[in-house]
């Protein structure tokens, strides 16, 4: 016959929790003598903690305000400044350490902001938006509708984050000195097809010479082209070639609305292949990979990079 032995409740207890038997009757004792009021601490000796509620409070309350309202010259707060502010306003010196982990225990932590767009809008938006689909739709389904747009590529490496070896920063090579090169690039929204121009500025006359080679490569039929507010593609000698190829009609996007064109899509994508934490050999090395990227991209890619938001 097999006996099995039911574990006692410490037993349970101990199993569940990982505490000691002995440490499990003590609680068990204190709960049998006074009820849920056994288990909270006793007093102990020692010195009380600094880091008090109060003191959580006040570091949340100031890390959202401007440090000028607390009288200091400067834009941010650092733990050094959180530090001597706390001494002042409430007598309590916490180290810097202490500082961080309350920070940190709230949801804050450290990092780098971002750049963001003002919060501004064109008046004109609505018209300059309905201005683009009339367009569109008067010129009917046989039109070429292009959105262009131009960037830059540049030997230095664009720096991205990556996962690297706790305390083995990873370094990458610059160039020495920096070279660029424009891309002015303009997607098909219909098709998918993607051209392309590589020149060595991105002038008004660079543009000009863009907008001639998409009639080159769209050799019959309207071309309509929707383009950013860029200073290139407003200028009077651009407007004067517009008169004179009426065959092409350019479009400006609103203000402020530069996400609206969906070829910025394509060239982050581009700058993360080629140029984020990497050095080419040479320009004509990163020009070459520049290539075999859109020689890859298929017009159907293209459109859903495009349609990425």
């Amino acid at each position: 016959m097999i006996y099995v032995r039911t574990p006692t409740d410490s037993e349970l207890l101990e199993l569940r929790f990982g505490c000691k038997p002995k440490t499990v009757r003590k609680w068990l004792r204190r709960f049998d003598a006074a009820g849920p009021a056994g288990l909270y601490d006793e007093p102990r000796r020692g010195r009380p903690p600094k880091l008090t509620d109060r003191v959580r409070e006040t570091l949340v309350k100031m890390i959202q305000q401007d440090p000028t309202q607390s009288g200091y010259r400067a834009t941010f707060w650092t733990v050094a400044m959180l530090a001597v502010a706390l001494a002042e306003k409430l007598g309590v010196y916490l180290s810097h350490s202490s500082i961080r982990q309350a920070l940190h225990a709230t949801g804050l932590t450290w990092s780098r902001p971002r750049l963001g767009m003002p919060a501004k809008t064109d008046p004109e938006k609505a018209t300059k938006q309905w201005a683009i689909a009339q367009a569109v739709i008067q010129a009917g389904p046989t039109a070429i509708v292009l959105y262009a747009d131009e960037s830059r590529i540049e030997l230095l490496p664009l720096i991205r984050a990556m996962w690297h070896w706790l305390g083995q920063q990873i370094r990458i090579p610059t160039p020495g000195s920096n070279q660029t090169r424009s891309l002015f690039g303009a997607l098909n929204i219909r098709t998918g097809q993607w051209t392309y121009l590589v020149r060595e500025h991105m002038s008004k006359e660079d543009f000009i010479l863009f907008l001639e080679h998409l009639l080159t490569v769209y050799a019959n039929g309207t071309l309509i082209v929707i383009v950013d507010n860029y200073s290139s593609h407003t200028a009077k000698v651009v407007a004067a070639w517009l008169a004179e190829h009426p065959r092409l009609q350019l479009y400006c996007l609103p203000k402020y609305c530069s996400h609206l064109n969906p070829v910025e899509n394509i060239w982050l994508r581009l700058k993360d292949r080629v140029a984020a934490n990497r050095l080419s050999g040479s320009l004509p090395d990163l020009l070459d990979a520049v290539a075999l990227f859109f020689a890859a991209m298929s017009p159907t890619l293209a459109l859903r990079w495009a349609d990425a938001d």
